[in-house]
């Protein structure tokens, strides 16, 4: 209720703590670099620090519009999605700017598509299984502690609804991402380490230094001239020489062996003429042919839109140019899954509307109208009828002359009205009264709603559970207070 009071204060705190966030990570993902790379970590500047934050801070407050628009295209996320990781994981070589910074990290998505979707499938599946276990652990523990202990608390209580408590899943998303985040930091500092080292070639600098580590240096080298000398001082004989015409010999020996006989070009089967051809074979195989001309069709469009995604792209030169073509597979394996499931779908509606018109005529049956409860018993509901049949028959009652079950069934058809807006929650174990608080508490700006329904409610409860008698004038007020009741949404 007075939320633009501290909105723009928790604003500020929340955007505060994301820079925060967004700070401490490129620190943790830096330090994970230098041991890969086997390099020592040296310590950043406070200038460094408030520049590559600064930097940071602009490119990431974008990814909240980026990200769900790239997932909504499908296409583009695995890149956005990596882009947004490297950026974390550039060392300002080049200055912390703006341009350098975006450079690498998207020279660095472009690499490897292939295992990058792979990978980002890999860890939402893992992410699954954690938020699983999580909310398991989470749900078991205060069980176990008032089994064990008798504790009891409000978790114990809430019993299986805590889990679709909307608290409860976004404290277990959370979890899980505390949990899952430096796994997929790790994941991509691999990633831009092995993609820098196609050019800069740190992987061997770094395996070298392992290699070199003081104490194994003497032992690599001992070992290397010990194997260099083995060959002068060992009594290993040389192998005979093969002569020109032997070897030949042994070549052919081998190509006629049955292993390599479908090299040899097979033989021609002479097709049978279609006027050879019976009416059936002739059928069969103009059928035949179609499927296959529509198979090629519907192969040459997928290799046409292949080629327009293909020009959509940024082309890389350079070693990973070979690479980068690998993310055509994967593709070509969607879309041709699209295909088959729009075809299945297709043949499922014409299924279904050859099977319409050829069912037999639906006969109609006359379901039984929802019988009138007994406006007598206590254990009637406001939820038994809709608002507009209580008021029906509230009408009929009225008719009658019975005023008392005539403004019963006016009570209930306001309860109706008040919970299908939402006001109230109708339950068996709730009083009047409970019911007038509950209102008070959820429609606490409509002070005329609550005065005219707590009037309502004092005339009702005078009228059927005391002996008072009901006036024609007083029923009237009832409803005229009823009516407005029912203005309010």
């Amino acid at each position: 209720a007075h939320a633009d009071e501290y909105s723009a204060a928790a604003a500020l705190g929340l955007a505060g703590l994301f820079i925060w966030m967004k700070a401490w990570q490129r620190l943790f993902a830096l330090r994970v670099q230098s041991l890969v790379s086997g390099s020592p970590h040296l310590d950043p500047s406070w200038r460094s620090i408030a520049s590559a934050n600064a930097t940071q801070t602009l490119i990431q407050a974008t990814r909240f519009i980026v990200i769900p628009v790239s997932a909504l295209l499908a296409v583009p996320f695995g890149f956005c999605y990596a882009f947004y990781h490297n950026v974390a994981l550039y060392d300002g070589e080049e200055g912390y700017d703006l341009r350098p910074t975006c450079r690498y990290a998207w020279n660095q998505a472009k690499l490897w598509p292939r295992q990058n979707h792979l990978l980002i499938c890999i860890l939402w599946l893992f992410g699954l299984v954690i938020f699983l276990n999580v909310s398991i652990a989470a749900f078991i523990l205060p069980q176990l502690l008032k089994s064990l202990f008798g504790i009891e608390s409000v978790f114990t209580l809430s019993g299986y609804r805590m889990i679709f408590n909307s608290t409860f899943m976004i404290a277990m998303l959370g979890l899980t991402y505390l949990f899952l985040d430096p796994i997929i930091r790790t994941v991509y500092v691999l990633r831009c380490f092995y993609g820098s080292a196609l050019s800069s070639g740190k992987d061997l600098t770094a395996e070298l230094n392992r290699i070199l580590r003081p104490g194994t240096g003497i032992i690599t080298g001992l070992l290397v001239i010990v194997g260099c000398m083995m060959p002068i001082f060992g009594n290993a004989e040389m192998p005979p020489r093969v002569s020109q015409a032997e070897l030949e010999q042994s070549i052919e020996e081998v190509m006629n062996r049955p292993e390599f006989s479908w090299r040899m070009p097979r033989e021609k089967v002479e097709e049978k003429q279609p006027e050879d051809l019976g009416p059936l074979e002739a059928a069969i195989k103009w059928t035949i042919d179609m499927i296959e001309k529509a198979i090629e069709t519907i192969v040459g469009w997928i290799k046409d839109l292949l080629k327009w995604l293909d020009s959509l792209f940024p082309k890389s030169q350079g070693p990973s140019a070979t690479e980068n073509r690998n993310w055509k597979e994967p593709v070509q394996v969607v879309l041709l899954l699209l295909v088959i499931f729009l075809l299945a779908i297709m043949i499922f509606i014409f299924l279904r509307t050859w099977q319409r018109r050829r069912s037999e005529p639906v006969i109609a049956v006359s379901t039984p109208a929802t019988p009138v409860p007994d406006l007598t018993d206590e254990k009637v509901r406001a939820d038994d009828l809709s608002t507009n049949r209580w008021l029906a028959l509230a009408g009929e009652m009225a008719d009658k002359g019975d005023l008392r079950l005539a403004m019963r069934a006016l009570y209930l058809a306001t309860l109706a009205y008040l919970a299908d807006n939402e006001m109230i929650t109708i339950e068996s174990y709730k009083s009047n009264r409970d019911y007038e608080r509950e209102l008070k508490r959820r429609a606490h700006e409509h002070l005329e709603l609550i005065s005219m329904f707590s009037a309502n409610l004092n005339v009702f409860e005078r009228a059927w559970y005391g002996m008072h008698r009901i006036a024609r004038s007083e029923f009237d007020g009832f409803t005229r207070n009823q009516q407005r009741i029912f203005t309010f949404a």
